[in-house]
């Protein structure tokens, strides 16, 4: 074979590769994308679309916004409140602790010195800052901690011991045998955590953080109770 030939026959060799890769490429940038399968997201339950609202109190200004109007107790079972006259907090008169979703009409904001002996779950700081008020069907006045003022400094924590809004209709969803059992300081079988929470209140142990997976053991103002969740639902409720 002559030179010419021999270098004819090389050639062809490499346009028939460059064609066939030609090809390929073609092929793969037209044929049909793959599309992989996209992890579902999931879908947020009833509660978890309940939003509270929050007034970002931080001083006693702020804080006496409330005079004259209604909240409900969102920590439930973690505010002591005593007997509240002659503008003084009687605190050797406890009443114990508040129950969650009870209603309370905010009459005034105070501060005050707490005797030592008191032991709650806001720092005494100089002064704790008590609301004021009444209960439903109770004239007499009461009053709880919902911060303190130390020196120049304060802390409030009504946005998180507190609802401003109804939570029966913010929680409207829940039927009624549920709201009847939470009303009733109760718990029973089907409730999910938040439910029983509502119920039971705050005061609350678990060896888990599986949140609607595990058994929690409740403090309901010195009742206890231990519910066990699958799947967000109670399987067993024992008050001990």
């Amino acid at each position: 074979m002559k030179s010419w030939q021999k270098i004819a026959v090389v050639t062809l060799i490499a346009l028939a590769a460059l064609g066939v890769r030609v090809f390929f490429i073609w092929r793969e940038r037209n044929a049909p994308a793959v599309q992989k399968p996209q992890p579902q997201e999931r879908q947020l339950t009833a509660d978890e679309m309940v939003i509270p609202r929050k007034l970002f109190i931080d001083d006693l200004k702020s804080a006496k916004a409330l005079d004259g109007k209604t909240v409900w107790v969102q920590a439930g079972y973690e505010l002591e409140y005593f007997p509240y006259a002659a503008h003084r907090v009687n605190f050797a008169k406890s009443q114990g602790m508040l129950p969650g979703m009870q209603a309370l009409e905010i009459k005034d904001m105070v501060p005050e010195a707490v005797p030592a002996k008191i032991e709650d779950r806001i720092p005494k700081g100089d002064k704790q800052i008590f609301a004021v008020f009444t209960m439903p069907g109770d004239k007499k006045e009461y009053a709880t901690a919902i911060g303190y003022e130390q020196g120049t400094d304060s802390k409030y924590y009504a946005d998180d011991i507190f609802y401003y809004d109804d939570p029966h209709t913010m929680y409207k969803h829940w039927p009624a045998d549920v709201w009847q059992t939470v009303d009733q300081h109760q718990a029973k079988v089907g409730m999910n955590e938040l439910q029983t929470a509502a119920a039971l209140g705050v005061i609350q142990q678990s060896d888990s953080s599986n949140v609607g997976n595990r058994t929690v053991h409740y403090d309901a103002g010195g009742k206890k109770w231990s519910v066990t969740f699958q799947n967000d639902k109670a399987t067993s409720v024992k008050q001990e």
